[in-house]
């Protein structure tokens, strides 16, 4: 699987355009003034492109999994799940299918592994004991699968993570260096787990918190999902006082690259933000 150092070029979804355009115009602009060259995804029907483009591999392969994420299963989301196949044949991709289903944002690469919640367990009907799986999974991907906790109480709660990704959490900064999100804010024991688990793998983990007077919980949990392409890095930002320490955090973490930030809150609101709209891969 391709590092996002090693990336120069990221696609969006065709739908961004025309569902959110001044936020599109905003991100283009931005990307052209970084130097990043990017273009479009056609016959998306939502903007989450992460989630069902295939996998980009070292060798400049593709890996296509089967994109049937539970919470579009719902007969007033079935609409909104993009024909991976068809995009892929526009797009004149090869990729080496599976039958496991999984979303992009659940295949985080922490160096030389993957790190998965264990969401993919229920998504494929598995039993979380089932090593036979994992070993399934790391022969298809070619890495060590690393599991991480998450759970979701109530699915019908507006504000519930029913996605279960996770690059809601973490995000590799080279090296054995981790970002993590504010999630101890939300589930302080998960998120002890999650760290726990990432540092049994020897990585070291900087966990994003905020010295705020009062945390703006809507917004602040979504700056680990940024979007790396080689050197440069653009994060979200709200204007809340947490952007200016959420920067921080990533430049130190990440010195050697060039850090923006872009206003996003549309997006935010519905659930993802920079990493979950953007496909970015090697030309």
């Amino acid at each position: 699987m391709i590092k996002d150092i090693d990336t120069n070029f990221v696609y969006l979804a065709d739908k961004l355009k025309t569902q959110y355009s001044d936020f599109f115009n905003r991100f283009t602009h931005l990307l052209n003034k970084m130097d990043i060259k990017w273009g479009l995804i056609p016959h998306t029907e939502d903007i989450w492109v992460r989630d069902f483009m295939p996998i980009q591999t070292v060798n400049g392969g593709y890996l296509q999994y089967k994109y049937q994420p539970d919470y579009l299963q719902d007969n007033r989301f079935i609409r909104l799940q993009s024909d991976t196949s068809l995009i892929c044949k526009s797009m004149q991709i090869n990729s080496k299918k599976t039958d496991f289903i999984l979303d992009g944002g659940n295949i985080t690469l922490c160096g030389n592994r993957i790190v998965m919640t264990d969401k993919i367990f229920r998504e494929n009907h598995k039993e979380k004991s089932d090593v036979a799986f994992i070993k399934l999974l790391e022969d298809f991907f070619g890495h060590e699968i690393v599991i991480i906790p998450w759970h979701c109480i109530n699915p019908n709660d507006e504000y519930a993570d029913v996605f279960g990704h996770s690059d809601g959490f973490i995000h590799w900064c080279g090296g054995n260096q981790v970002l993590m999100s504010n999630h101890r804010d939300v589930d302080s024991e998960e998120a002890k787990r999650i760290r726990e688990i990432m540092e049994s793998y020897g990585y070291q983990v900087t966990e994003m918190l905020y010295d705020v007077e009062v945390p703006e919980s809507d917004w602040n949990w979504a700056y680990i999902n940024y979007l790396q392409v080689g050197k440069k890095i653009i994060i979200p930002s709200f204007g809340i006082p947490e952007d200016k320490q959420a920067f921080t955090y990533v430049k130190r973490a990440n010195p050697d690259c060039e850090v923006r930030q872009i206003r996003m809150r549309d997006i935010a609101a519905k659930g993802g933000a920079l990493h979950c709209i953007t496909w970015n891969i090697r030309q």
